[in-house]
């Protein structure tokens, strides 16, 4: 049978119904949750290829709000790829990546994403470039810890709606790069973060962290008008902490003494230049 090639389907429930099946397959991820919950993002644009009703090879194009360098502006994220395994090595991933890529060059101020490592050999043959990610840290000061931040559960709808009309206002946590798409920052909640989110009702912001063996990572801070980390760290610090780690840029903290070093193990790659140097790419902006 031969293969059609379908794009931005989503109102075909069918048809996404097939992609959500083929996302558990290939990647063993369920987007049911995120889904049910309302957040289901048409910026997120499939390409895909069909062999009757059932995806058998799939990129997604992910469009997203943003801020480089005080500007606004808006960048691609390539993923969701991959082919079923009785459909591989016959180019399809290749195919519809030159077609993902073609349909997001011009509106896109630049496109990147995050390879598994058996993938490298993919994208560069794609044209894609590795490129440096880093994260910023400081030490952490002892100061007189106020309790007061409240654990969200994404799980409870209650929970869950406050979080989001937290992100749909939010302010860019950096001018330097930020991504700004609440219903990524959803998902992000139902999944990688579920139990790492916290309001802080005093300040009026959400603060996304985990912490183990003295250092306190710090994913993202979500408010109208972020506070300085001065103002948020006597919410969340503990006695242990050494190290405070951010994954994303802290040029709106306040920090003193800041530091920053390479981070490994995610792959970024892009497609010709990225507009800036020494990114951190933010956490919950990875699709």
């Amino acid at each position: 049978m031969s293969l059609s090639l379908r794009t931005e389907y989503w109102d075909d429930l069918a048809a996404r119904g097939a992609f959500k099946e083929f996302l558990i397959t290939i990647h063993g991820l369920d987007l049911l949750e995120w889904e049910t919950a309302g957040y289901w993002d048409y910026a997120y644009t499939p390409f895909s290829f069909f062999d009757g009703e059932q995806v058998v090879s799939s990129v997604c194009v992910y469009s997203l709000e943003a801020v480089i360098d005080g500007a606004p502006a808006r960048v691609a994220q390539i993923s969701g790829v991959g082919t079923l395994p009785n459909w591989r090595r016959q180019g399809l991933n290749r195919e519809l990546t030159e077609r993902a890529l073609e349909w997001a060059r011009d509106a896109h101020q630049t496109v990147f994403l995050f390879a598994d490592t058996d993938a490298i050999p993919f994208y560069t043959a794609c044209g894609f470039t590795p490129i440096d990610e880093f994260v910023e840290f400081v030490e952490a000061r002892p100061v007189a810890m106020k309790g007061g931040a409240v654990k969200l559960d994404p799980g409870n709808k209650e929970h869950r709606q406050r979080i989001y009309k937290y992100a749909e206002r939010r302010a860019p946590v950096s001018e330097k790069f930020s991504v700004l798409n609440p219903k990524l920052f959803a998902f992000h909640c139902l999944h990688s973060l579920k139990d790492r989110v916290y309001e802080i009702p005093a300040l009026e912001c959400l603060v996304c962290y985990e912490r183990a063996d003295g250092r306190l990572k710090i994913f993202d801070i979500v408010s109208e008008v972020p506070p300085a980390f001065e103002q948020i760290y006597p919410y969340i610090a503990c006695d242990g902490d050494r190290e405070v780690e951010f994954h994303f840029h802290t040029d709106k903290l306040g920090l003193e003494k800041l530091q920053a070093r390479q981070l490994f193990g995610n792959n970024p790659f892009v497609k010709g230049t990225f507009p800036m140097e020494r990114p951190v790419f933010p956490y919950t902006c990875r699709a």
